[in-house]
């Protein structure tokens, strides 16, 4: 009786914890929730834009990409880190310290992916 107690226990700990993972989807809009509230430069082709700008520009790429883009890495390497257009790497720039997108995303996802083990 106690074993089966203790089966049925850890079967509820494990689906709890997994109901509170995150989707893709979930990490991919607190991605963009990071850029946005980030108050950072987002430089693009050269150009610079301003987090809420940068949001929306890479919300609109997501949206174009469709069922293509199915986990947040995938978002990261494919909409967030390089213009489609023309190939340069996309940059976040606060304060002074400027880094490739990719690099600044890549490390906010690995927060979020910690902050729900």
């Amino acid at each position: 009786m106690q074993k089966i107690f203790i089966f049925i226990l850890a079967c509820f700990i494990s689906t709890a914890s997994y109901a509170e993972s995150l989707s893709e989807k979930q990490k991919i809009s607190q991605l963009l929730d990071a850029i946005e509230t980030s108050h950072a430069v987002f430089i693009r082709n050269g150009s610079e834009y301003s987090s809420k700008e940068a949001k929306e520009h890479l919300q609109m790429k997501l949206n174009k990409a469709g069922s293509r883009i199915t986990t947040a890495k995938d978002f990261i390497l494919n909409v967030a880190s390089k213009s489609s257009s023309t190939g340069q790497p996309y940059y976040i720039k606060t304060d002074d310290t400027k880094v490739e997108a990719e690099k600044w995303l890549l490390l906010k996802l690995a927060d979020i992916e910690k902050s729900k083990e």
